[in-house]
């Protein structure tokens, strides 16, 4: 969801800046702001107690995250973290009430917003459901260009780790893999960047 930045700075937002590798939140505490990407890129995602990471959704400007638990009042369940510099605009729950009071157009793209993010989970677990790495590989590049609605040649904006991340395989494993697929001209790597 997007909230126009004006609006959230006239009902009390504050702008912070974030820098690469900072927490925003972490996971099992509680939510007490609204979080909206200024600038930047925001990733939140679960971590076993091996240090192993899956994302859960990566985040950029002009878009929220950590809402779900924050509007039912639950512990956070992943960990926000910038994977930049980035600038985040935040808003207590109580002031972010305030503007669906006020707008509450809001609150219907909020429900629409949340519907696209349910999609994408269940689209999503197809992966981890897949058995081989291509397939999850694959997958995953099918995701990713489905969300940007392209059926042309893409550059895959995301790192060979995310990929890991995302997929739940190991990062050798994914580069071994897209090496694989590439040389069966399944994707292209050009000047070590992936394409789809």
């Amino acid at each position: 969801m997007q909230i126009d930045f004006n609006i959230l700075m006239t009902y009390g937002a504050v702008a912070c800046k974030v820098n690469k590798g900072e927490l925003v939140f972490s996971e099992g505490t509680t939510p007490v702001h609204y979080y909206q990407v200024v600038e930047g890129c925001i990733k939140v995602f679960t971590s076993n107690n091996k240090g192993k990471e899956f994302i859960q959704g990566i985040f950029s400007d002009g878009q929220s995250f950590g809402e779900p638990p924050l509007l039912i009042n639950k512990l956070y369940p992943s960990s926000a973290q910038a994977t930049m510099a980035s600038v985040v605009v935040k808003i207590s729950r109580e002031k972010l009430m305030d503007i669906f009071n006020d707008y509450p157009q809001m609150l219907q793209n909020l429900f629409f917003k949340f519907a696209d993010r349910l999609y994408q989970k269940s689209i999503s677990a197809q992966i981890l459901v897949s058995r081989t790495p291509e397939e999850k590989i694959i997958q995953f590049l099918e995701n990713f260009k489905t969300y940007h609605n392209t059926k042309a040649l893409a550059l895959v904006s995301f790192t060979r780790q995310q990929i890991a991340d995302f997929t739940g395989l190991r990062v050798e494993t994914v580069i071994r893999t897209l090496s694989r697929l590439s040389h069966h001209g399944k994707v292209k790597i050009i000047d070590h960047k992936l394409y789809y």
